[in-house]
């Protein structure tokens, strides 16, 4: 494998990781969701899951906005994942 090839493997790995992420926060806010009986909440939770169904698919290209989207996953999203699992 040349070096090109390894590095194309390791930034689809990490973007397959980033993906991941999404995919756990979504399932939280479905779990969320599940147990909520205000409506207000319910919507809100509802539109936060199909953003998170969107970033997760949305996360593994390489135009601009999947690189926002990266930066979403580092900034905010791994420490909300961090803090929930009680990790530093």
């Amino acid at each position: 494998m040349t070096d090109r090839q390894l590095e194309q493997v390791r930034t689809f790995t990490d973007k397959e990781i980033m993906s991941n992420a999404i995919a756990t926060l979504r399932g939280l806010t479905l779990n969320e969701l599940l147990k909520t009986t205000n409506d207000k909440e319910r919507k809100a939770l509802e539109e936060r899951q199909l953003l998170l169904e969107y970033e997760k698919m949305a996360v593994l290209g390489d135009d601009e906005i999947a690189k926002s989207i990266q930066d979403k996953v580092t900034r905010l999203y791994a420490p909300m994942l961090k803090a929930k699992y009680g990790q530093k």
